[in-house]
């Protein structure tokens, strides 16, 4: 788990809002606690999850029987990242990975150095890729998100190949 439980929540029902408004153009809301079951996200959790992301402007809502919440951008400008520093914050980036208070290139755990690597890569994806991204050719399969079986869906440039097509 490299994201914290409510940066998982946020991106699977940020993926969940914007392939279901790929394939139901003519309806602007949806509701949260539609998301929150397909998703098997706790209600509460995901109701708190979602004033975050609206308070970052990437969800916008409206109240009443036809109400819900929507995008607020469409899925091509929403990034990660976006979704991630609403949320949480990046500081795990910065923490050590084995949780060492103190974990610098002057005093470096064990791991430091293979993780500054990991690290790096991980920052540049999620920095590049956008909703429209992760959406494209997925599928819902039994309420969620699903890639097709292929390597290199998501290639971000990090200077070597990221995988097969």
């Amino acid at each position: 788990m490299i994201f914290s439980r409510a940066a998982e929540y946020a991106i699977q029902a940020m993926l969940y809002l914007a392939k279901w408004h790929e394939t139901h153009p003519e309806e602007r809301y949806l509701q949260t606690r539609e998301i929150a079951e397909a998703q098997e996200i706790p209600y509460y959790f995901l109701a708190k999850i979602v004033q975050d992301l609206t308070r970052f402007e990437l969800l916008t809502s409206a109240k009443g029987p036809q109400g819900g919440i929507a995008l607020a951008r469409s899925p091509e400008e929403i990034r990660i990242l976006d979704i991630i520093a609403a949320v949480d914050s990046t500081q795990y980036l910065s923490r050590c990975v084995i949780g060492y208070p103190e974990c610098t290139p002057e005093t470096p755990c064990p791991l430091h150095y293979d993780w500054q690597k990991i690290k790096t890569q991980i920052f540049h994806i999620i920095e590049h890729v956008t909703l429209a991204d992760l959406i494209k050719d997925a599928q819902f399969q039994n309420g969620r998100l699903v890639a097709p079986l292929t390597f290199g869906v998501v290639s971000v440039e990090l200077g070597e190949s990221s995988g097969k097509s």
